[in-house]
């Protein structure tokens, strides 16, 4: 069974007579589940070198062939031009007490025929016109047993290769052997495939180990909404150790591999991100069929030196699109009639893009995606999650920030707040809101922020007559002159319109035709308001009179004001 070594892959092959024995072994190669991941041939090689036959040829101190034997010629290749090309044998005039340094440089010529991985190694049958297999092995030891070394040295080279071809295989359409043809997605051995299919079609990597872990927990810091007040992280680990790789096509470095093997382990598909639910098993989570992934951050970790390459991942998720925090107060005091409620929030959106975003320069197509169904950003999931709890900001009974005032009070709350104070970080996807609540009275007038109504009543008195008296240490003289002085009441409407009332131009329309006083329906409201408060409709008066009315409208704030007065009689 000769052995042919193509020295630095050279065009024509070596030969090591005599031919050593060949042995090779299969490891196939799983995880820790039992998952085969790919294959590792161990070649051993275990011969002996005579002193004066057979190739590599012996030197002599000065690094000279001795003579080779009458009737035969040297065609040598290979380090130190030291072996046999040709299949003759070729045998050597060693002279007398010379046999340990011919064996000895024969050593040194088999240590210098392996001082390199990747070297095609060629296994034919004894004819030489068949080729068993062809491998490109990683040299592991060159091994010569103890001895005198005077007519013979034993030796042992192991190799190690990933694939056998099949003939020649000095091209990367060589065929390999069916267990070489292992890959970690499905351990399926495949009959008739090549090098470079290995390399390509079946995105094969050629790895030493590698792990997969997934992990989840519960976040206790953070919450979608008082129905869910916690939430959930997903951890997900991959790490591959590489293997350097020769083939036909030369070498393919270790890291390389192990970064070859990873990616195309990880879900690469953004159509299905963040869809990665599947990969935890149900259980007592209860998670898988309404929770998403978001915030999908990927580091990764490159080794050139140890051949590795690991990634880590790791996902927020949730049934929403958000996560949201606040903090509720509640204060009443004795110069105040109204309970106050104050609630301060924060929302932090939750984004769906991939760890490489949108992709591409133009933010109007996405990289190539439909704007209209591209998945949508954290400050863009904020702000939708801020419009769904304050009912797109106008607040009602309906709305859950109101809700979440009012269910903390014994008292029923205004369903408008008092204030709102809103604050936005589009960089980080926040929203920052603060709301304050009461229980003052629902308004009356609609379309105002606030309504501010006065009503002053002043009775009769004495109608009396301040002389004054020059001199009187007293004061003046006090004289009744019989009589009682008038009924009167005083009636003030305060408004503060709300953004649509407030004039942005500078023609008579806005700037008086949007008077509440002008503008249905608060117009009507209004007037019914002044007759529900006028004495006209009391019982007991006789007759009244209406002083000038005042009105007031500052069209550029938005605020509006209007005063009068009545004079009345009761009956007596």
């Amino acid at each position: 069974m000769p052995i042919l070594v193509y020295h630095n892959n050279s065009a024509d092959g070596v030969k090591i007579t005599p031919a050593p024995l060949v042995s090779v072994s299969t490891q196939i190669l799983k995880n820790g589940a039992g998952e085969p991941f790919g294959v590792t041939y161990a070649i051993t090689l275990t011969g002996t070198i005579l002193d004066d036959k057979g190739s590599p040829h012996a030197l002599d101190g000065n690094g000279a062939k001795y003579l080779a034997i009458p009737g035969n010629a040297f065609n040598t290749a290979g380090p130190y031009g030291a072996f046999s090309k040709a299949s003759e044998p070729t045998q050597q005039q060693i002279p007398a007490g010379q046999s340990l340094t011919a064996i000895l440089s024969k050593q040194k010529s088999l240590r210098a025929l392996f001082a390199r991985d990747g070297q095609r190694l060629t296994i034919t049958d004894w004819g030489g016109s068949q080729s068993a297999f062809t491998c490109y092995p990683r040299v592991l030891s060159v091994d010569f047993q103890e001895g005198v070394y005077v007519e013979r040295a034993d030796y042992t080279i192991t190799l190690e290769a990933d694939t056998l071809l099949i003939g020649e295989g000095d091209s990367v359409a060589s065929k390999i052997e069916n267990e070489g043809s292992l890959i970690a997605f499905d351990g399926t051995a495949r009959e008739g495939k090549t090098e470079a299919d290995l390399l390509a079609s079946l995105s094969g990597a050629f790895i030493a180990d590698f792990s997969e872990d997934w992990s989840i927990e519960a976040d206790e810091a953070q919450g979608e909404s008082v129905g869910l007040p916690r939430s959930y992280r997903i951890s997900h680990n991959i790490n591959a150790t590489g293997k350097t790789h020769f083939g036909p096509d030369g070498k393919q470095r270790a890291w390389e591999q192990a970064r070859k093997f990873v990616q195309n382990r990880l879900s690469g598909n953004v159509d299905n991100y963040p869809n990665i639910m599947g990969q935890i098993g149900s259980g007592t989570l209860n998670l898988v069929d309404t929770y998403r992934g978001f915030n999908h951050v990927r580091s990764e970790n490159l080794s050139e030196s140890a051949g590795s390459y690991s990634v880590s991942e790791n996902w927020l998720i949730a049934s929403g699109n958000a996560y949201e925090n606040f903090n509720l107060s509640i204060s009443s005091s004795t110069d105040n009639p109204f309970v106050s409620v104050s609630i301060d929030g924060n929302i932090k959106g939750l984004a769906e893009f991939s760890p490489s975003g949108f992709g591409g320069s133009d933010p109007n197509t996405l990289g190539g995606r439909n704007p209209a169904t591209a998945p949508s950003g954290a400050y863009d999931n904020a702000l939708g999650k801020y419009h769904k709890i304050s009912n797109n900001g106008q607040f009602g009974l309906s709305s859950d920030a109101y809700k979440r005032a009012n269910n903390s009070v014994a008292v029923q709350l205004n369903s408008q707040p008092q204030s709102v104070s809103l604050g936005t970080n589009e960089y980080t996807g926040e929203v920052t809101y603060n709301l304050q609540f009461n229980n003052r009275p629902t308004n009356i007038i609609s379309g105002v922020l606030s309504e501010q109504i006065s009503v002053s009543d002043t009775y009769p008195g004495d109608v009396f007559a301040v002389i004054p008296v020059i001199g009187r240490s007293t004061g003046p003289v006090l004289q009744y002159i019989g009589g009682r002085t008038e009924y009167k009441r005083d009636l003030s409407i305060n408004l503060v319109m709300d953004y649509t009332n407030v004039a942005y131009g500078s023609l008579r329309n806005p700037l008086l035709l949007k008077k509440p006083s002008v503008v249905e329906p608060t117009a009507t409201q209004i007037a019914n308001l002044i007759k529900e408060l006028s004495p006209a409709g009391e019982p007991g008066i006789r007759k009244y009179f209406v002083s000038p009315p005042n009105e007031s409208w500052s069209p550029k704030e938005g605020t509006y004001s209007f005063n009068l007065s009545w004079t009345y009689e009761i009956n007596r």
